[in-house]
């Protein structure tokens, strides 16, 4: 079985059209290797297609190339493909895309971890922190993030089973639990206190910023889940019950919790990157 995880970054919408080579190559590969580590996967190899402007030099060109194979070589994904297009105006919007090829790890008995076997009684966690993932001057998480390859891998090997949904959380962890309660069928009940909060984020950041490319995932409540792997904290927020929806519970009363973060079909127009709460995405 190979399976395969796309995504993409546009200059002005997930980057600065003046961010570095670098800062495109990562994270243009990261997103995609981010998706593997959602069904905590094995990278095998990606494919990159950049769209530049006329005006980007050869220098900058190479720079890029370089940096996704630094990439490859770090996840054992190599770039083993690609194509490179001019697009027909400087201003226009240089658009990046990649495509991570993988397979079923082998050590977890060719097991993928899906977002749709949540079951009643499991504990809902998460990997890492989450809100504030963009700075005032447009840098921060968001194009520094780590995709959690290792982590994913090391706890499917360690929980096997009992390990029982995951997804990776890009569009805002409010977003990412209503799609793990619509596909599991499930009724998700979160704890906000116990979110973790990057930057002391408020828990609205926390929930629905998104851009944290961290793990949300389900166990069985008599899983033995380690405080940490590889120095990432892990943290229960919830449980599983019954019922449809998420919801969010505060000292014993609960409220829907409304699937709030990016929305990819109606995006606002472009704010300034000083917009403490977005930006680039």
């Amino acid at each position: 079985m190979v399976l395969a995880g796309v995504d993409q970054v546009i200059a002005g919408v997930h980057l600065a059209g003046s961010a570095a080579p670098e800062r495109f190559a990562w994270k243009v590969a990261a997103r995609s290797l981010s998706d593997v580590a959602a069904m905590a996967a094995c990278p095998a190899g990606m494919v990159v297609a950049a769209a530049l402007s006329p005006d980007i030099e050869t220098e900058w060109a190479n720079r890029f190339a370089s940096e996704l194979q630094r990439i490859g070589s770090m996840f054992e994904c190599p770039l083993i493909g690609g194509d490179i297009a001019v697009l027909p105006a400087v201003g226009d919007s240089m658009v990046f895309s990649s495509t991570v090829l993988a397979t079923p790890d082998p050590e977890a008995g060719h097991r993928l971890v899906l977002r749709s076997e949540a079951r009643p009684g499991d504990l809902v966690c998460v990997s890492g922190e989450f809100g504030a993932s963009l700075d005032s001057d447009g840098g921060g998480h968001h194009q520094e993030f780590m995709p959690r390859i290792d982590v994913a891998r090391s706890l499917h090997r360690s929980l096997g089973n009992c390990l029982t949904s995951m997804i990776d959380v890009s569009d805002g962890l409010s977003s990412e639990l209503s799609h793990l309660s619509r596909e599991s069928k499930v009724r998700i009940v979160i704890e906000g206190e116990r979110i973790p909060r990057r930057h002391d984020s408020k828990l609205e950041q926390a929930l629905c910023d998104g851009e944290d490319y961290e793990l949300c995932f389900t166990v069985s409540a008599t899983a033995e889940l380690p405080a940490c792997i590889a120095e990432v904290p892990l943290t229960v927020i919830g449980r599983v019950e019954h019922g449809e929806g998420v919801f969010l519970d505060s000292s014993g009363d609960q409220a829907p919790l409304e699937a709030s973060g990016w929305e990819h079909q109606t995006r606002p127009a472009a704010r300034d990157s000083s917009d403490s709460e977005g930006g680039f995405r």
